[in-house]
């Protein structure tokens, strides 16, 4: 992943699209807004973010982040109410059911390394 493409999806996000229609951002957007939520409410749980592995279509990474959210996105979750975190959730439930291939899968596992959150992002 190129070192700037956090800065480059955040630029693109505070335009506020309705829709992603990149796999790769789409991805990101998701991997980051789950690992958010889980580093958010209980840091001892980002173990879960494995769950995406196996995945090999976006509809399981959904339901994934989906499952994420019923788990760790409750009391603890500071940022359950903040406008980003609803944009980035609208975001994530508005993509095409679409393959993924292993290039997506190594994308997934450099999205999962990243510590730096969109959701803290001023979009």
């Amino acid at each position: 992943m190129e070192p700037d493409y956090f800065e480059k999806l955040t630029i693109e996000l505070k335009r506020h699209p309705h829709h992603i229609i990149e796999l790769k951002q789409w991805l990101f957007v998701t991997i980051n807004t789950a690992k958010s939520i889980i580093d958010n409410s209980n840091k001892s749980q980002l173990i879960y973010l494995k769950n995406f592995f196996s995945c090999t279509k976006t509809s399981e990474i959904q339901q994934v982040f989906d499952t994420i959210q019923g788990k760790f996105g409750d009391k603890y979750f500071s940022e359950k109410n903040s406008s980003n975190y609803q944009y980035l959730c609208s975001l994530v439930a508005n993509f095409p059911a679409t393959a993924l291939t292993d290039v997506e899968h190594e994308l997934i596992s450099s999205f999962v390394k990243i510590d730096k959150y969109l959701l803290y992002e001023n979009l």
